[in-house]
């Protein structure tokens, strides 16, 4: 899997950008907000649909136009295939189009197109914040290698919405409970099907962020577990129904599911440093490249902003060391000290300034 040629216009802080990749190893030098974040993020909306990172779609239309637009060129299985995503201002509302191989198409089925992994510092939520980044996580992965997943996470997201909704009219007395038994039994059977593949995934996802993290940490041991709900779904469902109808909203399903992060025995969310719970993600991302590669048959684009910072002299040697796997790799950094002398005569290195690439000095 490799990113041949990106094209940007007015996107973020970039008028126009146009790069070819190399296929192992680039570098993007710059200081703090001249667009390195910027550039992952565009990379990422090719392959995932949407920003993991902008709350509006309107965040990434720039300042010389009312639309913006991403276009790239993947290489898959010897095949060459042109994405795009378009953004257009309209009013008030902001439109997006999707693109492949010329062909308009809907959201779910970008995802797989080109597939990444992708770590940014605000990946450190993985282990500091809520549940939503965790399952977040388990998402950007499944909707690139499992077929149907897109659509079944979708379909899932409408029935809770839709659920919601009744289960408040039912509370007011506009409505009776019974107009629950259709939407609980799309609840079971599309939550079924993404708490399977979630329980799955993370099986795969644990041994390879456990070996990668005690490579990087020298031995310290990562464990990560799935949890779901303690008995099956449409058990939980029927036991939750007075509770649900009390507060209005859906208790308990994939929705409300979280992974469990531990170093060393305890949870790394009160126990780990910076450092530590930096190493813990990288560890993830690493893994989750692992698991694309061993699902599809090829390496993801591996996405690493400003990924050195905050590591110790060992930890970042044996991450840097881990990257040598011989797929396409792009890493941000603000600065070339963190990266050894070989790793950069190795390396296409780039440099960027408020959203354009310059001559490295």
């Amino acid at each position: 899997m490799r990113l041949l040629s990106l094209r940007l216009r007015n996107y973020r802080n970039y008028a126009r950008l146009d790069l070819e990749p190399g296929p192992q190893l680039n570098v993007f030098l710059g200081a703090n907000g001249q667009g390195k974040t910027n550039l992952l993020e565009s990379i990422a909306i090719l392959a995932l649909s949407s920003s993991p990172r902008a709350r509006r779609d309107a965040e990434l239309i720039g300042p010389v136009a009312a639309e913006a637009s991403i276009e790239g060129v993947a290489e898959r299985a010897g095949r060459r295939l042109e994405l795009q995503v378009d953004y257009r201002a309209d009013g008030a509302r902001t439109r997006r189009r999707i693109q492949i191989g010329g062909a308009a198409r809907r959201s779910v089925d970008l995802p797989g197109s080109l597939r990444i992994a992708l770590f940014w510092p605000d990946d450190l939520n993985l282990v500091k914040a809520g549940p939503e980044y965790r399952r977040r996580l388990l998402n950007q992965l499944l909707v690139q290698v499992e077929p149907g997943y897109a659509r079944t996470l979708s379909s899932y997201a409408r029935v809770v919405e839709q659920r919601n909704a009744l289960l408040k009219q039912i509370a007011q007395g506009e409505a009776p409970a019974s107009g629950l038994d259709v939407w609980d039994q799309e609840l079971v059977e599309l939550g079924t099907h993404l708490a399977t593949a979630r329980a799955a995934a993370v099986e795969q996802l644990a041994e390879r962020a456990a070996a990668h993290h005690a490579a990087i940490a020298g031995g310290e041991r990562l464990e990560v577990g799935y949890q779901g709900p303690p008995q099956p779904l449409v058990a939980a469902v029927a036991e939750s129904r007075g509770l649900d109808i009390r507060r209005g909203t859906t208790t308990c399903g994939p929705h409300r599911d979280d992974l469990a992060i531990h170093l060393d025995g305890r949870e790394a969310r009160g126990y780990a440093s910076q450092g530590q719970q930096r190493t813990a993600v990288v560890s993830l991302k690493l893994a989750e490249a692992d698991v694309i590669e061993a699902r599809t048959g090829e390496a993801p684009v591996l996405l690493l902003d400003d990924v050195l910072s905050e590591l110790d002299p060992p930890r970042r040697a044996a991450l840097v060391e881990r990257l040598g796997g011989g797929g396409q790799v792009v890493v941000t950094s603000a600065e070339t000290g963190p990266l050894p002398a070989a790793v950069m005569a190795a390396a296409e290195v780039h440099c960027i300034e408020q959203g354009r690439l310059i001559a490295c000095g």
